[in-house]
């Protein structure tokens, strides 16, 4: 593979199944489908944590959450481990950050290159996060779905700015020294809140969407997320459906107005005559359920939050592919050295990301194990997905009972298989590869350990629900982004 220059356009919380290329005749996403119409896109891509700091962290490391105690969104990626920013840039690659990373601080150490950076708030991040085993009930969902409407948020604000500069970084600096670059582009949406302009509104009409059984019936739910619901009070009838319905169009209107900020810096990359000598990687960290299953937002195994968007276009990148191998946010630091003709160290090709370069020659197989961790809040215990071939595993630790679905029959999940007698084969044969990987009770015991650490740094759990309840939910923008 020739020397190239890299864009990696990252979003957040972006549910692929919310875009055209994904097959949404309904989403508005023209400049991600333009990427993907002359690209390969990844059917079967995932995150390796569906929230937002350690999914990050897997993506700058290329490890699986619990490698390096990546928990919650309060264990950041803070540099102690070798990034594939840091591998390039010692390799003469510029490498530049623009926008949303989510990691510990904007050191050069932790990871180089940042310019208006969104990381964890105060170094620490949202040890609320992290609290499992007490807390209670949370409000803050149904705060956002009954607050969807339109307007301005700060995040829009910032993404804007955050296209604007990546534009201008393109057309004034890339390539001026004469080193290749790699420029990572963090687009903040369409991670809540649920406010869009008119103009992205106005794609969209509230009765056109379908609420989901799950919101009148959750029956059919696993009992662990059954009680996920109760504590996130989705199961107290406090939304109407026309509530629910206008949030699912504020969220394919902000999915809509995040498109358009992509395309701000794909024409900006053809504009500066650099579209031919860049690779360019669309993805995020994690997706949203929008609605399905009775829920909104990540924090758990269902397609709509554990599958991410994945396209990937460039000078020699296959046109028109579509490639169904799984994948997993680890490839991407393979991959990115493969870009930039790095050499992995030993150490590196013990990794468990393959690079997407190996996916698009054929060299990836259809039954590969791709895995997923969850540590945080709405469960009294850790969740682990194991997906292999069609079927994909969901273990709750502290449960008797998993959740097992046929993806390719039953790619809604509506048929939960895992209580079924001729099923308990197949539930084995996942089972005995997640064990392969991780050790879920082990993992569980020690992530638990760590976040009762955290609690009694910070004076106890009363002390930190006492502190957070005046604060938003989410990470602050940068001073003078808004």
């Amino acid at each position: 593979m020739q020397q190239a220059n890299t864009l990696i356009l990252f979003c957040d919380q972006h549910n692929p199944f919310v875009s055209g290329c994904y097959g949404n005749e309904n989403a508005h996403t023209p400049n991600i489908d333009r990427l993907a119409q002359r690209g390969t896109v990844f059917e079967n891509a995932y995150t390796p944590n569906p929230i937002c700091v350690p999914a990050r962290a897997s993506f700058a490391t290329g490890e699986y959450s619990f490698r390096n105690r990546h928990w919650d969104n309060c264990h950041a990626f803070d540099g102690a481990e070798d990034s594939w920013g840091k591998r390039l840039k010692e390799n003469g690659v510029q490498v530049t950050t623009i926008g949303k990373l989510h990691f510990k601080d904007d050191s050069e150490r932790t990871f180089p290159g940042q310019r208006i950076p969104m990381n964890v708030s105060g170094g620490m991040g949202d040890p609320l996060t992290a609290l499992r085993q007490e807390g209670g009930e949370s409000s803050v969902v149904i705060k956002q779905l009954e607050g969807a409407k339109v307007g301005l948020s700060d995040y829009m604000q910032y993404d804007r700015r955050i296209a604007s500069e990546a534009a201008d970084y393109l057309r004034k600096e890339a390539g001026k020294d004469g080193k290749p670059w790699c420029l990572y582009v963090g687009l903040t949406t369409p991670h809540n809140p649920l406010i869009v302009p008119q103009e992205f509104w106005d794609l969209y009409r509230p009765e056109q969407f379908s609420v989901a059984p799950e919101w009148h019936d959750q029956s059919g739910l696993h009992p662990v997320m059954q009680a996920f619901r109760h504590r996130m009070m989705l199961d107290r009838g406090l939304l109407t459906d026309e509530q629910i319905q206008n949030a699912m169009a504020a969220y394919y209107a902000l999915t809509s107005f995040m498109d358009s900020q992509v395309g701000v810096v794909l024409d900006a990359l053809r504009e500066a005559g650099l579209e031919e000598s860049t690779r360019v990687i669309y993805m995020d960290d994690h997706g949203d359920c929008a609605g399905d299953h009775g829920i909104f937002f990540k924090c758990n195994m269902f397609e709509g939050s554990v599958h991410i968007p994945m396209v990937v276009a460039g000078p020699d990148i296959p046109r028109g592919q579509r490639i169904q191998a799984p994948s997993s946010i680890v490839d991407l630091y393979p991959t990115l050295l493969d870009f930039h003709q790095v050499q992995q160290t030993a150490e590196e090709q013990q990794k468990p990301g393959i690079s997407l370069i190996e996916h698009i020659k054929g060299n990836v197989p259809y039954d590969r194990s791709i895995y997923s961790e969850y540590y945080g809040v709405g469960y009294a215990h850790s969740v682990f997905m194991l997906r292999k071939g069609d079927y994909k595993l969901v273990y709750f630790v502290g449960s008797e009972q998993v959740s097992l679905f046929d993806l390719k029959q039953d790619p809604g999940e509506q048929h939960d298989l895992g209580t079924l007698e001729e099923y308990q084969e197949k539930i084995a044969e996942l089972k005995k590869a997640l064990y392969k990987i991780a050790d879920p009770e082990v993992l569980d015991r020690e992530s638990l350990k760590d976040q009762e650490a955290l609690f009694a740094e910070l004076g106890g759990v009363e002390a930190i629900l006492q502190k957070h309840k005046a604060v938003t939910p989410f990470t602050a923008v940068p001073e003078g982004c808004k």
